[in-house]
């Protein structure tokens, strides 16, 4: 859990300042102040719990996760809504060498590789646009062959997502990411974790499950899954949504 959390939170932030009229402190269980690179800029979040409303989300206290064990997550329903990402004109800047191409994100956080699609099918993917891709990162991000890599902090990555047509990747931050800058989006999911609880209808959603797992540890049922979606399923998609 991390980025892509706080991204979510950001539509809880909206929503509560919507209903109050006040700024928003984000607080864990303990009510202490909770900061995220995500909030930087954002001008309805507070570091200060004096006159703003308040907000529980944090580690423990997630509005999707009702619970977990030793071995799986457990999910919970609630109302998704994209978030809000505010970049500043110096890191705007930093993207605009790299605009106008399609983000691709091959990499996950590691859940037992229970969120991975095959690194060889990104490559197939991207091999058939060359030069139609970025991916971006840190310097021991593994690196697709023939696509244009910049080496970005988080908010830099932020700022090429914002200046590509689109974006395709797993399950994760930079999806929720895409949804609050409405950047047309192919998201391939797992047996992980579903679209009903963390996906947006704004992208297009690649899942062959049924159910799912939540699991901590490495699970066969989400390998599988992952290896039901093909290259040409995502890349249909891709023409689809954003070439």
């Amino acid at each position: 859990m991390g980025l892509g959390d706080w991204i979510m939170a950001t539509a809880q932030v909206r929503q509560l300042h919507q209903a109050t009229g006040k700024l928003v402190v984000v607080l864990d269980l303990r009510n202490k102040v909770q900061w995220s690179p995500v909030f930087d800029n954002n001008p309805l979040v507070s570091r200060k719990i004096y006159g703003a409303a308040q907000l529980i989300n944090a580690p423990g206290c997630r509005p999707y996760i009702a619970g977990k064990t030793h071995d799986k997550w457990v999910w919970r329903h609630w109302k998704i809504e994209p978030g809000n990402l505010y970049l500043t004109p110096q890191e705007l800047a930093f993207a605009a060498p790299f605009a106008g191409k399609v983000l691709v994100e091959p990499n996950t956080k590691v859940v037992g590789g229970n969120k991975a699609w095959p690194f060889e099918r990104w490559q197939a993917l991207v091999d058939r646009d060359p030069n139609r891709y970025i991916q971006v990162g840190s310097p021991e991000a593994r690196k697709l062959r023939g696509v244009e890599f910049c080496e970005t902090d988080f908010r830099q990555a932020l700022a090429v997502l914002m200046s590509s047509i689109g974006f395709v990747g797993c399950e994760g931050a930079l999806h929720h990411a895409a949804a609050a800058m409405h950047i047309p989006s192919v998201v391939l999911w797992s047996e992980f974790i579903s679209p009903e609880f963390t996906g947006y209808e704004t992208q297009a959603n690649i899942r062959h499950a049924n159910g799912w797992c939540g699991a901590r540890i490495t699970c066969e049922g989400c390998r599988q899954s992952m290896l039901a979606i093909t290259v040409d399923e995502v890349y249909e998609a891709m023409h689809r949504e954003v070439f």
